[in-house]
């Protein structure tokens, strides 16, 4: 017992004489700063792991401790551990020769799988040890993505159709679109390929958009291919575009299909273009201007891969 006192004592010795170490390590120039770098953080509800970084600005002649806390706010509030992780809320820079000048919070978002509005917390610079605190705050908005349809939409679709001869008619196609939601084209505009799509003695790439809506409160959209636009081309003597019909004439009007989410907000994998005045739906003609329709199709659907 008396060599445990005599080893405990020792240890206790060290701890003091480590902590007293620390506390000589952190800077003591009374110009560096430390603070948020942004005042607002927006990120995807499935982004995984992201960064909220924190700026050190001056000279510094030692170490600097960092200790963060969140908190929900906002109306529809983010709650810890339920919304997303935080990897460590106590953040050191040491002082070493590569001057860092940045440190960064690690958060990980977590993915609810559920229809929500975006949700906000506050994270919070509570504690400095060696610079002065400037921006102390953040709001983090984790904008929900399982309402945006849009970029479920990307990927390999197999576009079927009965063609001009009775046939029936398949082409794989890839729908891709924005994804920074800044683009004013993001949520709204859908941009379909398909290699080789038809042969007119030369084999064809096609080319086309989608005018993509959702309503969130009905959970039903449409997804309109754009009429008129220039679609495919050879040389410079042929280009063709799209158009459509109203059962009497050639229209340049969107041809809508009409799609909603299935059981339990799932997407849909088979967007079909119908219509009241013809039995087999909606011609899509495959049309050039000044020369006339090269293909008909009807009955046009695409199926997700």
């Amino acid at each position: 017992m008396k060599y445990l006192k005599i080893f405990m004592l020792a240890v206790a010795a060290v701890v003091m004489a480590s902590c007293s170490s620390d506390d000589d390590s952190y800077n003591t120039i009374a110009t560096t700063n430390v603070g948020f770098t942004n005042n607002t953080v927006v990120v995807k509800e499935n982004s995984g792991y992201f960064n909220v970084p924190i700026t050190i600005s001056g000279e510094r002649n030692g170490d600097i401790k960092v200790i963060v806390e969140a908190e929900p706010c906002g109306p529809n509030p983010a709650v810890e551990d339920q919304h997303y992780l935080i990897t460590s809320k106590t953040l050191t820079l040491l002082n070493d020769t590569t001057k860092q000048e940045t440190l960064n919070v690690q958060i990980k978002t977590v993915d609810d799988q559920e229809i929500n509005v975006n949700r906000e917390f506050k994270l919070k610079i509570t504690s400095v040890q060696g610079a002065q605190l400037g921006t102390s705050e953040v709001i983090v908005t984790l904008r929900d993505n399982d309402a945006a349809f849009f970029e479920k939409f990307f990927g390999k679709w197999t576009f079927s159709a009965i063609d001009s001869e009775g046939a029936q008619f398949e082409r794989t196609i890839t729908i891709s679109g924005p994804s920074d939601e800044e683009d004013p084209d993001y949520n709204h505009i859908l941009t379909a390929t398909g290699t080789s799509f038809l042969n007119v003695g030369v084999a064809l790439n096609f080319e086309w958009h989608f005018n993509y809506n959702f309503n969130t409160s009905t959970k039903t959209g449409t997804l309109g291919i754009v009429m008129g636009e220039q679609i495919s081309s050879y040389g410079s003597s042929y280009q063709w575009v799209w158009v459509t019909d109203n059962g009497e004439s050639y229209i340049t009007d969107d041809l809508n299909a009409e799609w909603n989410l299935g059981e339990g907000d799932s997407f849909p994998t088979e967007i079909v273009w119908e219509s009241t005045f013809v039995e087999d739906g909606p011609a899509l003609w495959f049309y050039q201007p000044g020369a006339g329709w090269w293909e008909r199709f009807t009955n046009v659907k695409i199926t997700k891969q």
